[in-house]
C-alpha cells in the first residue's frame, strides 16, 4: 500500500508545480511591461533648420527590466536601435531624443514609424499603437490676395487696412514681409509683422527706425509670408525674394496719394475729353493750358473722381497739359489737340504731322496695372495698359527731355504742324498718314503696332518723308488690344525700313558733317551740337540712297538722310537732339538743321 500511496502524492507535486507554473505567467501576461510610449511631437522634419528638427520618444516601464529601445518602420524593420538591452527602471519614465537618422546616420525616408520595445529574457516584444511621421517635405502655401490693392496711408481719413490671405497650413503666427519693389535694383524689406490663422492685416507702415514706422511712401509693394506645417517644414509664399515672374495679380499693392489719367489719343478741338483724379474721390481744381503758354484755355473745380474737359472749338493745334490741384498735390496730363476740323484743314496747305510717341510714355511708365507688387513695362514684357496714370502724377518717361523742347521750338519759329499719337495712327483715328506731306516723330518711337510699321514703310517707297528726332525707333512691335499694350517683340537689328544701328555712349562732342545732298549743314559750323548718347548706323537699306551723313565715324554716321523709294528718311542720330532746341540752349546749328528738315517735310512729293 505504501508504494501506490507516494505514487499518488508524487502525482500531485507534480501537478502543483505545473500549475503554480501556469499561474504565474497568467500574471505576468496580466500586468504590461510598458505602461505607455510617448512621442512629441509626433511629426517632425529633420531638416536641420532648428524647428522640430527632432522627437523625444520613449516609454514608462511597470517594473524593472533590461530592454531594449527600437524605431520601425512601417513594414516593420528595425530602422535605429536606441536603447541595447539596457537595465531600466520601473514606474519611471524612459525617454530618448531620435533625430530622424537610422545606424547609419541617415535621414530616413518620409513615413511613419513606430517604437518597439523588446525583453528578450521573457522573449517579449511590446509594439506602439502610437505613431510618429518623419516629413520633410515643406507645405504648398499660396499667397492669395491683398485687399485693397491701392491705398493712400499718407492722405487725412485714409487708414488702410490690407488684408492679407493665404492658401495653406494655418498657422496661430505666420509671418508676413512687405517689400519694396520700384525704388532700387532688388525688392527690399520694410515692414515684417505676424498674422493669425490663414491671414494678416497691413496697415500701411514701413519701418523708419529700428524702433519707429511711418505711413509707406508712394510705390509698389510686394509681399510674402512663411508658414510652418505640423511637421515644422517652412514654406515662403511665393518665394524667399519677390519676383515679378512668380508674382500673381492682386498679391501686391500701390500706394498712389494722387493720380490723374485721361485718353492718349488726339482730341479735335470744340470735342471733350474725359479725365480721373484718384485713388479717392476728393475735391480739386483743374486748369488746361497750352505747352509754353501760361494762359489758360480752360479751368475749374470738381468734386469727385471723374471730370470732363471742353476742349475749346478755336483751340490751336498743339500739345496741352491738365493740371490739376488737390490740397498739396499737384498732377499732369497731356493732351494732344487737333485744332482745325478735318475740312477746314483739307482746304489749307499741307502740314507735316507730328506724332506723339504715346505708346512708348506708357511702355516705359513704371506702374504696376495688375496690383502684384511689379510695374508693368514693355521692357519688362507686358502687358501694359494705356488707360493708366503717369507716375507720380508726372509729366510722360521721355516727354520733357525729347518731346516738350521739339514742340516749343516749332510754336517759337512759327512752324506749323498738324498733330496726332501713334495710339490714334494705330486706331486709324484723326489726322492720317496719307495726307501728310512728311511726318516727324517727335520722340523716340520704341514700339509701334505692326500694321503701323508696315504702312510706314509702304508710304515711305510711296514719297512719304520721315523724320525720326529720338534714338532707337522702329524696331519694337507691340499689339494694341483695346486699352492693353501686349506681346511686346524683341528689339530688332535694323528697323522698319531696314537701317542697322548701334548705341554709343561717349563723353560731349559734336556731330561732324560728312556729306551733305539735302543743303541740311550749309553756311553753318561743320561741328553740330553737343551731345553724349549717339545712335550709329551700321548698315542701310540695300534700297537706300545715302544724301546726308554726320557723327563721329564716318563710317559708321549717327545723323543720316537717305532716300528709299520714291520717299526720304531723316533720323538725327540721338536722343538728345532737342534738348539743344531749347531756348536757354547756346547751339546755333541744331536750330537751323531742325527748321531746314521742317522745310523739306513740308513739302509735297507724292
Amino acid at each position: 500500500m505504501a508504494q501506490p500511496l507516494v505514487r499518488v502524492v508524487f502525482a500531485l507535486v507534480v501537478l502543483a508545480t505545473i500549475a503554480a507554473f501556469f499561474a504565474t505567467q497568467q500574471l505576468k501576461s496580466e500586468v504590461p511591461l510598458v505602461i505607455r510610449f510617448a512621442a512629441k511631437p509626433k511629426q517632425f522634419s529633420p531638416n536641420a533648420d532648428g524647428v522640430r528638427d527632432r522627437s523625444a520618444v520613449g516609454f514608462d516601464l511597470s517594473e524593472p527590466a533590461t530592454v531594449s529601445f527600437s524605431i520601425m518602420d512601417g513594414e516593420g524593420n528595425e530602422v535605429r536601435r536606441l536603447v541595447d538591452d539596457e537595465p531600466l527602471a520601473g514606474d519611471e519614465k524612459h525617454r530618448f531624443v531620435w533625430d530622424g537618422r537610422d545606424d547609419a546616420g541617415e535621414v530616413v525616408p518620409d513615413g511613419v514609424y513606430r517604437m518597439r520595445v523588446i525583453r528578450r529574457d521573457e522573449g517579449r516584444i511590446v509594439d506602439s499603437f502610437k505613431r510618429l511621421r518623419v516629413d520633410l517635405d515643406p507645405p504648398r502655401v499660396r499667397l492669395a490676395s491683398a485687399e485693397p490693392g491701392v491705398i493712400a496711408p499718407r492722405e487725412p481719413g485714409q487708414a488702410p487696412e490690407v488684408t492679407l490671405r493665404y492658401d495653406g497650413p494655418s498657422n496661430n503666427a505666420p509671418e508676413f514681409r512687405v517689400f519694396r519693389t520700384d525704388d532700387s535694383a532688388r525688392p527690399h524689406v520694410v515692414r515684417r509683422f505676424r498674422g493669425d490663422g490663414r491671414s494678416g492685416v497691413w496697415h500701411g507702415e514701413v519701418a523708419t527706425g529700428p524702433r519707429t514706422t511711418g505711413p509707406a511712401p508712394d510705390g509698389d509693394y510686394a509681399f510674402t509670408v512663411s508658414v510652418r506645417d505640423r511637421a515644422g517644414n517652412l514654406a515662403v509664399a511665393p518665394v524667399e525674394i519677390p519676383r515679378r515672374a512668380q508674382a500673381r495679380p492682386g498679391t501686391g499693392v500701390a500706394v498712389r496719394s494722387f493720380t490723374l489719367q485721361g485718353p492718349l489719343g488726339v482730341v479735335p478741338a470744340g470735342s471733350s475729353a474725359n479725365l480721373e483724379v484718384g485713388p479717392f474721390d476728393r475735391s480739386f481744381s483743374f486748369v488746361v493750358s497750352r505747352l509754353g503758354d501760361p494762359e489758360p484755355v480752360r479751368r475749374g473745380e470738381r468734386i469727385g473722381g471723374s471730370f470732363r474737359v471742353s476742349v475749346p472749338s478755336d483751340a490751336r493745334t498743339g500739345l496741352y497739359l491738365v493740371r490739376v490741384r488737390a490740397g498739396r498735390h499737384r498732377a499732369l496730363w497731356p493732351l494732344a489737340v487737333a485744332g482745325l476740323p478735318q475740312s477746314e484743314r483739307a482746304a489749307q496747305r499741307p502740314r507735316p504731322l507730328v506724332v506723339l510717341p504715346a505708346i512708348s510714355w506708357q511702355g516705359l511708365n513704371p506702374v504696376d496695372d495688375d496690383l502684384d507688387g511689379f510695374a508693368d513695362t514693355l521692357p519688362a514684357g507686358g502687358p501694359a495698359s494705356l488707360d493708366r496714370p503717369f507716375r507720380g502724377g508726372g509729366l510722360p518717361p521721355r516727354m520733357r527731355s525729347e518731346t516738350a523742347p521739339l514742340l516749343l521750338y516749332l510754336d517759337r519759329e512759327g512752324l506749323a504742324y498738324d498733330l496726332t499719337t501713334d495710339v490714334s495712327l494705330a486706331r486709324g483715328e484723326g489726322p492720317a498718314l496719307g495726307n501728310a506731306p512728311g511726318v516727324a516723330f517727335a520722340g523716340s518711337a520704341l514700339w509701334l503696332t505692326e500694321p503701323l510699321l508696315r504702312r510706314l514703310r509702304t508710304q515711305v517707297d510711296e514719297g512719304l518723308r520721315v523724320a525720326s528726332f529720338g534714338a532707337d525707333a522702329f524696331r519694337r512691335s507691340v499689339v494694341l488690344s483695346g486699352e492693353r499694350l501686349v506681346d511686346p517683340s524683341p528689339r530688332r537689328r535694323a528697323d522698319a525700313f531696314g537701317e542697322a544701328t548701334a548705341p554709343l555712349s561717349t563723353s560731349a562732342a559734336p556731330l561732324t558733317v560728312f556729306e551733305d545732298g539735302l543743303g541740311l549743314f550749309e553756311g553753318l559750323d561743320a561741328f553740330i551740337g553737343d551731345f553724349t548718347e549717339f545712335e550709329q548706323s551700321r548698315s542701310l537699306p540695300s534700297a537706300a540712297r545715302p544724301i546726308a551723313t554726320a557723327g563721329r565715324d564716318p563710317r559708321e554716321p549717327a545723323f543720316v538722310a537717305y532716300g528709299l523709294g520714291g520717299g526720304l528718311v531723316i533720323r538725327t542720330g540721338t536722343a538728345q537732339w532737342s534738348r539743344e532746341l531749347a531756348e536757354a540752349a547756346l547751339t546755333e546749328e541744331v536750330p537751323a538743321v531742325t527748321r531746314r528738315i521742317w522745310r523739306l517735310l513740308a513739302q509735297e512729293n507724292r
